[in-house]
């Protein structure tokens, strides 16, 4: 590989210095000693708030998206931050219209005030919705706003799931297996600027993933997967694997072929969620008892390891995708910079002979 290649893949990679990377690493530090509180009391949400609230200015809208989808399992979160997240744009507040506790009805309704129908598209998913809501939402006479509002909760997985082998599927809680991780005081973040530099600019998805918040992950998809928006849950999806938008779609793809069982088995969720997802995303796949036993069967025969080592190859041909298109674009450059001087010079050449 040559020098200029390196530093392409480099670039790419997103190991370079930029602002929106560093930010990034200190917002995953400090979600991640917020969240690792058992009980985290007034002077601790005030410290995080006051380290994270300034980092939204500058973060990524992927780092943006994560720290909603973990805060709004939160019933703790800082009240200003969860606000400030529940203003940005609609795939950034998402998760906190749908289930934070920490928004009021007068904040939902300051919110749809502002920001209209998207958000409004959000909130009416909330259950239960607060009936003093319901008229505001009912004047957008919104088709998406009507069936959301007349919908039934879904509350767990289709009991055909809990009917096919009930000890089995009882036994199937990956999450439990997340190794357990000391706690990390807020304070501790704003004094050991250090800790910062051994977390990637995509640990807020290394976090979902790997810790304790790996059940809001699945909560996230699985609220992403119910929405309207199939373009919402591909955002989720390639968040939480760290994939292109493209790499996502073509994960996602259509059944019998997706590989979307293979990425949730990888994330780490249960038989339930994966099947509630599976038929949210792609539509009903499978109807009979026996063919759902087979379901969970095949599911829990795919190891973690299959499972991990795939998604690797998904990135890995994202990252070689980006560096072939990278490379193009360099030999294209290239190519027009010697033909502009090689007509500059024809000129010269041409003129010297008059």
């Amino acid at each position: 590989m040559t020098t200029d290649q390196f530093r392409a893949l480099e670039n790419l990679s997103g190991s370079g210095h930029s602002v929106h990377h560093k930010t990034d690493d200190l917002l995953a530090a400090a979600v991640a000693g917020f969240t690792s509180l058992t009980r985290p009391g007034r002077y601790e949400s005030q410290q995080f708030e006051d380290l994270a609230l300034p980092l939204l200015e500058t973060a990524t809208p992927r780092a943006r998206r994560q720290v909603s989808a973990i805060l709004a399992q939160h019933d703790v979160a800082p009240r200003r931050l969860v606000l400030a997240l529940a203003n940005d744009n609609i795939e950034v507040a998402a998760p906190l219209l749908l289930r934070s506790p920490v928004l009021t009805t007068s904040d939902l309704t300051e919110i749809t005030g502002k920001h209209g129908l998207s958000h409004a598209r959000i909130i009416a998913r909330r259950q239960p919705v607060d009936p003093l809501l319901v008229p505001m939402l009912e004047s957008f006479e919104d088709a998406v706003i009507s069936q959301s509002l007349i919908a039934e909760p879904i509350l767990a997985a289709p009991q055909a799931i809990e009917d096919a082998n009930e000890p089995d599927i009882q036994n199937m809680h990956y999450a439990s297996s997340a190794p357990v991780h000391k706690p990390v005081p807020v304070k501790e973040v704003r004094n050991a600027p250090h800790q910062t530099q051994t977390l990637k600019a995509h640990d807020l998805s290394t976090l979902q993933i790997t810790s304790h918040l790996r059940p809001a992950l699945a909560e996230y998809l699985i609220d992403m997967a119910l929405l309207i928006d199939n373009n919402m849950f591909r955002t989720a999806l390639a968040d939480a694997l760290d994939v292109t938008y493209a790499r996502a779609s073509t994960i996602i793809g259509t059944w019998p072929n997706s590989q979307l069982p293979l990425a949730l088995k990888a994330i780490g969720l249960t038989a339930q969620d994966t099947y509630l997802i599976l038929t949210a995303v792609l539509g009903t796949i499978h109807g009979e008892r026996e063919q759902l036993r087979e379901f969970v069967h095949i599911y829990r025969s795919i190891s973690t390891e299959q499972a991990s080592a795939a998604v690797r190859r998904w990135k890995a041909d994202d990252m070689n995708e980006k560096l072939r298109d990278k490379l193009r674009n360099l030999a294209e450059n290239a190519g027009e910079n010697f033909t502009n001087a090689a007509n500059n010079d024809s000129g010269a050449l041409h003129k010297q002979a008059q």
